[in-house]
């Protein structure tokens, strides 16, 4: 396996190369042919893609991308190459099994396959969200208190005791100690001490990761993000969070976010981009599990069609072809205390289980607002261990997301935002209001009723 330390003298040594010429000369061009090689398409009718062979061509077109572009490292403006060997080993090694969190809260997340019977880890939090410092604390605990969410990823700190958290400034390393701190303290709260976490989300820079490699903080049984940069992209940021938690020995995860409608092109296009980025972000970052977040130019939302059908097929093309462990995002348009965020919550979360990853989520409002509860993430777990428990197949899921999607999808523009967290919850309790749970009881047995799961 390629050590971080050959990454870095690769940074200041590799092929130089301007980044407008890597965008559209490396990541454009070559996506583009790749598609059009392998014959590549969207189809919006099989959002839950049952064509092996697609998922297969998608994963060797994904892998002659990770080789062609290598990663375009931004502040040495130089490409950083792998060779065949190289990707290949990374494959090989990559983890299929990871004991995650302590003691009685301890959990295996593992590498899921197509149309896996096993129960999925169940990720929750609002991930991605900026929470104001006064909620974190009630908030962390409606998703800590819910058992059968198995491992915690909330939002970070944009406020700190009234002062704006700005990146590579003091205040980011106070805020992330602060978000770490809260979470502890939710999970002592609610009876999960050992609970697993994925978190140091107020961490933009190197800065917070350094600030929270503690015990008292992130323990080495956590994880925390390393995102690979849109598209085909690290930085000096990046690699020192790398370095920093290689030594101290917490988890490394790639977060891999490529953009429908960028440079890689429309959905066909990002599904190979999505694929180069798992397996660069392997043997660049020495990545222990991944990230799947699709994103749309318009929604954001990885519960747009488009979006779910690239977890479809980058989710199988990798479980056929390279067992990563790889958690899909569940990002909805609408926010808790609507019925709409319950229509994309479905849909986006069978389409994760059935096709070989975990769900991670609900980050209501796509993390814009704090609009998010640990109700509607009990919603996302009962719909994904039905999924597994009923052996829902590929034919079925799709029919069934086809049809939820009818239900939101010409509403993602302008959605049903809900309600802040204070107006849906108890928050000195911690339990939901009786008209949010009415109307969590409701949306259950619709979906329920329409789906066929046994919720």
């Amino acid at each position: 396996m390629t050590s971080i330390w050959e990454v870095i003298d690769r940074a200041e040594t590799g092929a130089y190369m301007e980044e407008v010429e890597f965008d559209l000369k490396v990541v454009a061009k070559r996506c583009r042919e790749l598609v059009k090689e392998y014959e590549i398409r969207y189809d919006p009718k099989q959002i839950v893609t049952s064509d092996d062979s697609l998922a297969d061509d998608v994963f060797e077109a994904g892998l002659r991308l990770a080789l062609d572009s290598g990663v375009y490292c931004v502040d040495t403006k130089r490409l950083i190459k792998f060779d065949e060997y190289e990707i290949k080993e990374g494959i090989m090694s990559a983890p299929k099994r990871l004991l995650i969190g302590e003691g009685k809260d301890s959990r295996v997340l593992y590498a899921r396959r197509v149309e896996d019977e096993r129960p999925p880890i169940i990720c929750g939090g609002q991930a991605g969200a900026a929470i104001p410092e006064e909620w974190y604390l009630p908030m962390a605990i409606s998703y800590m208190k819910e058992p059968l969410i198995d491992m915690i990823n909330n939002g970070g700190l944009a406020m700190v005791e009234g002062r704006k958290v700005r990146t590579k400034t003091p205040l980011e390393i106070q805020a992330t100690r602060r978000e770490l701190s809260m979470l502890r303290e939710a999970a002592r709260r609610a009876g999960r001490p050992g609970i697993s976490l994925l978190a140091a989300e107020s961490s933009v820079s190197a800065l917070g990761d350094l600030a929270i490699a503690s015990e008292a903080y992130m323990r080495r049984s956590d994880s925390h993000l390393v995102a690979l940069l849109n598209e085909l992209k690290t930085d000096y940021d990046r690699i020192s969070k790398v370095v920093n938690f290689y030594e101290y020995g917490a988890h490394n995860v790639t977060l891999v976010d490529p953009i429908i409608g960028g440079y890689a092109g429309g959905p066909e296009g990002v599904a190979i981009c999505f694929v180069a980025s798992f397996i660069l972000g392997r043997a660049m970052y020495g990545s222990d599990y991944h990230v799947c977040h699709p994103i749309h130019f318009r929604y954001m939302s990885t519960s747009a069609p488009e979006c779910m059908w690239n977890l479809s097929v980058v989710g199988q093309a990798m479980a056929r072809n390279a067992q990563f462990i790889i958690m899909g995002d569940v990002w909805t348009s609408a926010g808790a205390g609507s019925e709409m965020v319950f229509y994309e919550t479905a849909a986006n979360t069978i389409t994760n289980v059935v096709t070989g990853t975990h769900p991670l989520g609900v980050s209501a409002t796509n993390g814009k607002y704090p609009h998010a509860s640990g109700l509607e993430t009990r919603f996302m777990a009962e719909i994904g261990l039905a999924a597994s428990r009923d052996k829902i197949s590929r034919k079925q899921a799709n029919s069934i997301v086809v049809e939820l999607a009818k239900k939101y999808a010409d509403r993602q523009g302008k959605p049903d935002i809900g309600k802040p967290f204070p107006e849906l919850y108890d928050t000195a309790k911690a339990i939901p209001n009786p008209e949010w749970k009415a109307t969590y009881e409701k949306m259950k047995k619709e979906i329920s009723d329409l789906t066929g799961l046994k919720l």
